[in-house]
């Protein structure tokens, strides 16, 4: 049954129904105080928590649902079942801020979109929208058409729709928590039902923007690409290069003009094939042209005007991505700017930044803000506030070292023995055998680079081509510091071999075996399927001859087999990178549960303690200056213990820094 709670005398839109019913406010929380766990939703006159209006929540189970007209029925009276109860919704994070604006915090949450998710990360196809939830597992069609003629109107239709949404939500958490028991990750959606209530709360908190700094800077910026581009044309002009330039022909002007539109890859691809750069790259068996920075880099000591474009092209992606864009998203009501975070990458990661499907608005990448000292200034505290940035300590090189337990690297960091880069040198070059490593970082600074390089490729599934490619040497030599490398950490190696064959017989990779997360193969069962034909009897003898005699069956092979090898590599690097980069996810996650829970929660603190950005391995929080060293010292705490949960052998460590401004 469906009950209407609202003041309203008349409701002209309205048609009573045989399922649907007034109810009191004392009636329906009556009913609603039996339950432990509540269907929750809310409606709403759009995307904006401080602005847009809040039409109605919805409160439930199978058996009844509550549908109460907040225009009409405070919804403060809901308010201890609200944060004393288990709330159920479906992508609860937005229906959270609704509630964070009226001053509600709900204490316990599952969210089935969450829930949908962790089941099937890594699947594309999944389909984790409620319709595609209750379609799935409890075999009924809820039409979400009605939602576009939501415009607050209590119409029948409107009532209906609204109750739908908290009609199976227990239903589904039960199927939910079964299936996530059999694959072992409930510790995963239980961390992860945690953790959507801090990052609501990041998202609702935004960050301060210093205009008056920001402004300065976009002029810098300007004035950088102005001074790079003039660059560029002296240099055409100065190397005599005629094809990029036009003498003047008509009578009421003199002297020459750059015909290169610098925006143009294909014009660029030309001017720097002119000065002999290879701009020739093969990506998936496709040979193309690229002037792509990481590309160009490799030739810049050859060709030092490389470093000019470079710098063009930055400050132009500057203008472009941190430019006017970032001014106009200031909020109106806050003064501040606010970003949306996914919680679930199939990494396990969080991102920021992207598009909203509906209204198509572009959100900021909150994650990819330039490190520079004159952009992070800009990112100030408020008057009377300062900004605590805690970052860890070699977060994801760590995470590494107590999963693969490699003894050379263990010896590491149980002697504290400094410069990474360095030791990992050591123990690559015979030749730096007895030099302390302060003189390796000083005197052998192209060793060093190899094996900072090596060392950040490998760690995420990379080849001795990537390394030669972004060193700038030969395939051989590159070959030669991949293996140099593995032979200097052989524990690495045998965890390297043991994770990707267990990606590969297993169609899933296991992001953390404390939490139980995974992500799954998307294309698992078609790589499964050719695995078994190129296992059967005679299949590579066939093989051979049809390449042999080049039929045209050979080309069917030929591609077949390719794909599977590069599904396959596929398949390696995701089993070495995910777990390294989602468990360290895991870690800050469940550190921003600790430090809100156990600090900001326990003692009071909502918004006055404001957590205003997650950058992977960094949590960023405001709050007034007289609790800013309690406040950096709780912080740490929740950080380094959420890292011994999951880094049992090498300690990870959180790094505490307070200011007025971002100066981490």
């Amino acid at each position: 049954m469906i009950y209407l709670i609202t003041n309203r005398t008349e409701i002209p839109e309205f048609r009573s129904v045989d399922f649907i019913q007034k109810c009191t406010l004392e009636q329906s929380l009556e009913y609603l105080e039996k339950l432990d766990w509540i269907g929750f939703d809310s409606e709403t006159g759009g995307f904006d928590y401080f602005i847009d209006p809040l039409y109605t929540i919805q409160l439930g189970n199978r058996e009844h649902q509550f549908v109460v007209d907040t225009a009409t029925v405070d919804i403060h009276c809901f308010k201890t079942l609200l944060t004393e109860k288990g709330l159920i919704g479906h992508n609860l994070k937005f229906d959270l801020k609704f509630l964070y604006v009226n001053g509600i915090f709900p204490t316990k949450v599952y969210d089935t979109f969450l829930g949908e998710k962790t089941l099937s990360l890594g699947i594309d196809s999944h389909k984790c929208s409620l319709a595609a939830c209750v379609d799935r597992h409890i075999g009924v069609h809820l039409d979400k058409e009605e939602r576009a003629n939501i415009n607050g109107k209590l119409t029948t239709e409107f009532i209906l729709y609204s109750a739908k949404d908290v009609e199976y939500l227990h239903e589904i958490r039960e199927i939910q928590l079964k299936k996530l028991e059999e694959v072992g990750s409930l510790v995963s959606i239980d961390l992860d039902n945690e953790f959507v209530k801090v990052l609501a709360y990041t998202e609702f908190c935004g960050m301060h923007l210093n205009q008056a700094m920001w402004k300065k800077k976009m002029i810098e910026v300007q004035s950088s690409l102005a001074e790079s581009e003039s660059a560029l044309n002296k240099f055409i002009i100065d190397s005599n290069m005629e094809e990029f330039i036009t003498t003047q022909l008509d009578l009421f002007s003199s002297g020459t003009k750059i015909n290169i539109n610098w925006n143009s890859p294909q014009q660029v691809v030309q001017f720097f094939q002119k000065l002999g750069v290879d701009t020739k790259v093969v990506e998936k068996g496709v040979e193309k042209d690229t002037i792509e920075a990481n590309h160009l880099f490799k030739f810049k000591n050859k060709v030092p005007i490389i470093e000019t474009y470079l710098e063009y092209k930055q400050a132009q992606k500057d203008l472009g991505t941190y430019g006017e864009n970032w001014l106009n998203q200031i909020h109106p009501t806050t003064g501040r700017l606010h970003t949306q975070f996914k919680q679930l990458m199939n990494t396990g990661r969080l991102s920021s930044g992207g598009k909203n499907t509906k209204t198509k608005e572009s959100y900021l990448n909150f994650q990819n803000i330039p490190s520079d000292e004159e952009t992070r200034d800009c990112f100030t505290a408020e008057e009377g506030n300062v900004i605590i940035g805690c970052d860890y300590t070699g977060q994801e090189q760590i995470v590494l070292v107590n999963k693969c337990l490699d003894h050379n690297l263990l010896e590491f960091y149980d002697k504290d023995l400094g410069d990474m880069h360095s030791f990992v040198a050591s123990k690559m070059y015979d030749e730096l055998e007895g030099l302390t490593l302060d003189e390796i970082k000083k005197k052998h600074k192209d060793k060093r680079q190899s094996a900072k390089v090596a060392g950040f490729a490998i760690n995420y599934g990379g080849s001795g081509i990537g390394i030669a490619d972004q060193l700038g040497l030969s395939v051989e030599q590159g070959n030669k510091i991949y293996e140099s490398y593995f032979m200097a950490f052989p524990g690495l190696k045998a965890y390297f071999e043991t994770t990707k064959k267990e990606g590969i017989n297993n169609g899933y990779i296991l992001i953390s075996p404390v939490t139980g997360k995974r992500s799954y193969v998307n294309y698992f069962e078609e790589f499964k399927e050719s695995s078994k034909e190129f296992q059967e009897e005679g299949f590579w003898a066939k093989y051979k001859k049809h390449k042999q005699d080049n039929t045209p069956t050979f080309q069917v092979l030929k591609e077949k087999v390719s794909r599977w090898f590069r599904k396959k590599g596929d398949i390696e690097r995701m089993s070495l990178n995910f777990p390294i980069q989602g468990e360290s996810a895991e870690i800050t996650k469940l550190a921003c549960v600790l430090f809100w829970r156990n600090y900001i929660v326990k003692n009071n603190l909502i918004n006055k303690v404001k957590i205003v950005n997650l950058i992977h391995d960094e949590v960023l929080v405001e709050c007034s200056k007289d609790i800013a060293e309690v406040t950096a010292k709780e912080l740490q705490k929740a950080m380094e213990d959420a890292g011994s949960k999951f880094c049992k052998r090498v300690s990870l460590k959180a790094d505490p820094c307070i200011d007025v401004k971002w100066s981490k």
